[in-house]
């Protein structure tokens, strides 16, 4: 018992943790600071800080907003440098995971609840000191032993008792599938800027489910990207919040779902549900969906396209949108754009989700923000965004984007995006075998959109190998990373 409360000692920037080998819960209240270890419980007087010495680079998890000399690599998620960062105001940006931090030596910190999230954050002095700022109700989970993957299992674990929710064991075996998405498809085709929205209609829908036919690949779910909705004004914002199918490109919406039933596929739609345009259908119905401009409510410009107001009634509005497509045969949608401030986006993603389940359970909802707090309204987790662009260092991003969804998202499915990435441009053989090769061996579903057949037959014959392999093998999809 003594030596479990002499690891902690007073200092006058707060609470300094020393020596810790094992896990630990620190709660802040207005007068003192309770410690769980192995299962007792102390109470200390102090301030609600906990300083810990670190070695840097520290793994941030949380940040994935990176600056144009950074993009395409992963540098932005370590941090060498001082910062204060609220992980629950921050933006979601590309890719967003738990509330978290590891140090180089695996030193392992992480926010447990949502209770003073506003001024929850993690502070670094740019040397050996990060600063925890933990307010009233709100918790903090430690492990100074170095076994950081370890401790982040048990961190998981502990989360998902807390947050109520349990690993997937079963699912819709379509879930599993292998996915195809007409994105990249519709960039490789594109001549000029913003074309690739112009382009997808049903004749490019039919070429596309012949072509893979053609190619010999197993059937799985198709889905249809950016590009198959309205743009009300004329510009490609408009169409966020303008989720009805444009009748040009589409005159019979349900036939283009029924011909890809038809062809042995399920039907799957990208929405970029979390933004809306002033201009959009959605916003002049209904005005008050209208939020900020920018994360943080930054930049106000009255043309811009706005955020969702998460305080509106999301969960109608969702039902109302999921609803058209699923009567027409859609089976998944692919939820993108959730860039805003991640507090807002829990409640977004949570009523999306939930709108959802109550008209179908079986129906997949897939998100890119991999959180253990948005674990419980997710399906299926993408690796997302990758560009094969020799400017960056792709296989870091590859990697990282593979281990925050691995890590971040317990007891759900990953989705292994894009083989061959989102830069149709940049691609070459030796480029796209080794991206493929990448994903080989990693839990979750391979997702092909660029068709290989563009690049070399190699790359067509590597991806049928790959893709049939796994339809034939065991389907490892599901994120084991929690402790057993």
């Amino acid at each position: 018992m003594n030596k479990r409360r002499d690891f902690i000692k007073k200092a006058s920037a707060g609470l300094v943790l020393t020596g810790v080998s094992g896990n630990m819960v620190l709660q802040a209240s207005n007068s003192f600071k309770t410690v769980q270890q192995d299962g007792e419980s102390n109470a200390m007087l102090g301030q609600n800080k906990v300083e810990i010495k670190v070695i840097k680079p520290l793994f941030c998890p949380y940040y994935s907003i990176n600056e144009p000399h950074e993009k395409g690599g992963d540098s932005y998620y370590y941090r060498s440098d001082a910062f204060t960062h609220n992980p629950f105001t921050i933006p979601a940006s590309g890719m967003s995971g738990s509330p978290v931090i590891m140090d180089a030596n695996g030193k392992f910190v992480g926010f447990m609840t949502t209770m003073g999230f506003e001024n929850s954050t993690f502070s670094f002095d740019g040397k050996e000191t990060l600063t925890v700022t933990v307010p009233e109700g709100q918790e903090l989970f430690l492990d100074e032993s170095g076994a950081g993957d370890e401790a982040w299992k048990t961190y998981n674990s502990k989360m998902m008792r807390r947050l109520n929710f349990e690993p997937l064991v079963t699912h819709p075996h379509f879930w599993s599938d292998v996915e195809y998405c007409t994105w990249s498809e519709q960039k490789f085709f594109a001549k000029k800027r913003y074309e690739q929205f112009h382009l997808l209609n049903h004749d490019f829908v039919k070429y596309y489910l012949d072509k893979v036919i053609e190619l010999g690949y197993p059937k799985g779910k198709l889905t249809l990207d950016h590009g198959w909705g309205q743009f009300p004004d004329g510009s490609i914002d408009s169409g966020f919040g303008s989720w009805v199918s444009d009748p040009k490109k589409f005159p019979d919406f349900k036939k283009t779902m029924g011909m890809i039933q038809e062809r042995g596929f399920t039907p799957g739609l990208w929405i970029g549900f979390p933004k809306i345009h002033s201009e959009s259908l959605t916003a002049k119905k209904y005005p008050d969906l209208l939020g900020s401009w920018r994360a943080n409510n930054a930049e106000k410009n009255a043309k811009d396209i706005r955020w969702l107001n998460p305080k509106a009634d999301i969960f109608d509005y969702a039902s109302e949108t999921i609803n058209r497509f699923y009567e027409m045969g859609v089976k998944k949608f692919k939820i993108d754009m959730s860039y805003n401030t991640k507090s807002d986006m829990l409640h977004i993603h949570k009523e999306l989700y939930k709108a959802a389940k109550a008209i179908d359970s079986t129906i997949e909802m897939e998100f890119h923000v991999p959180d253990i707090f948005f674990t419980k309204y997710t399906d299926v987790i993408r690796t997302n965004d990758i560009w094969l662009n020799d400017n960056f260092d792709w296989p870091a991003r590859v990697k990282t984007h593979y281990e925050i969804s691995m890590k971040s998202s317990p007891g759900r499915l990953i989705n292994l995006d894009h083989i061959g990435g989102n830069d149709t441009g940049a691609i070459t053989e030796d480029k796209y075998l080794k991206h493929l090769a990448m994903y080989k061996t990693k839990t979750g579903y391979p997702l092909v959109s660029v068709l290989p057949h563009h690049y070399t037959q190699q790359c067509v014959d590597k991806t049928g190998e790959y893709l049939w392999e796994y339809e034939k093998g065991n389907k490892k999809v599901i994120s084991d990373f929690y402790a057993k």
